[in-house]
């Protein structure tokens, strides 16, 4: 069952690539992040009242300092600085590009964790990581849509900062997560410091006029939050407990092979790319020499 669930996280992910990439092309990366933690905030509550039997006073009163500092770190570094990121990924460089930047994010948190948490990395799974990591940011930097040979290609810097800030909120849900909080409690949470933090810039700089967009985008953000923000997340940390961290992560290295499959057999954009696919074959290795060596 955790196997299946990994591999539809996959796909909720994919979904949720294009639906995003399709509203951050059309408006405000500002906006689109307001909505992402707007609804996810609205969608979400009932489910904390219902699903987790929480009244309004446990949801705060039930962390410790620890819980709230590390909620706090993980709403500032993954809906702040990595959603941001990935939006402005998204738009510069597109959806399959952007897929990369996952197989990237379980290498750094794997390699993360050899100094963070003082696991033990052998030399097969240094070497994976380091097979992972090199190839992709290679890929992302000198890939045919640069500007000019030799030069870094659009999205470059907005993928490195996305998988720096990603890799951070992994490391920080992982400590705030424990017994006392609750999966959707902790998601609410994080989706709430987050709301807080950027209203003030939402106030100030958004114009009024950016809400006047058609029902298309309004309903690809809807469809992103419920199936990204909400459900891919907590299926992440659910299916985790039931399979392994490592397993998890050697099925959600396989995200730009969906993205690949779906741009190309799908949605017909764009004709096979061999080197698209040498970067995420040589990815996913990295990624299975790390977990399973």
């Amino acid at each position: 069952m955790g196997i299946f669930l990994a591999f539809f996280v996959v796909i909720l992910l994919t979904a949720g690539i294009y639906l995003f990439g399709y509203a951050a092309r059309h408006s405000s990366l500002l906006f689109v992040l307001f909505l992402e933690l707007l609804l996810g905030l609205v969608f979400i509550f009932p489910l904390l009242i219902f699903a987790d039997r929480l009244s309004v006073k446990e949801i705060f009163s039930s962390l410790s300092f620890s819980n709230w500092a590390w909620l706090s770190g993980a709403a500032v570094s993954g809906y702040i600085g990595g959603n941001y990121f990935s939006l402005l990924n998204l738009k510069l460089a597109g959806e399959k590009v952007n897929s990369l930047l996952s197989p990237a994010i379980t290498a750094l948190a794997i390699l993360s964790g050899f100094f963070v948490f003082d696991e033990h990395l052998n030399f097969i799974q240094g070497m994976g990581v380091l097979l992972t990591l090199v190839s992709i940011i290679f890929f992302l930097a000198y890939r045919k849509s640069s500007y000019s040979q030799g030069q870094p290609a659009k999205g470059f810097l907005s993928g490195l900062l996305t998988i720096f800030f990603v890799t951070l909120t992994i490391i920080c849900s992982i400590n705030a997560i424990n017994g006392e909080v609750t999966l959707f409690q902790a998601i609410w949470l994080r989706l709430l410091i987050g709301f807080i933090l950027i209203l003030p810039f939402v106030i100030n700089h958004l114009p009024i006029d950016v809400f006047k967009k058609d029902r298309k985008f309004y309903l690809a953000v809807c469809s992103g939050v419920l199936l990204q923000t909400l459900a891919a997340n907590y299926l992440w940390f659910y299916s985790t407990l039931h399979i392994g961290i490592a397993i998890f992560h050697a099925i959600l290295a396989t995200l730009p092979l969906f993205v690949f499959a779906t741009e190309v057999f799908i949605l017909k954009k764009e004709k096979p790319s061999p080197s698209f696919l040498v970067v995420s074959f040589l990815a996913i290795t990295g990624i299975f020499l790390t977990t399973f060596f």
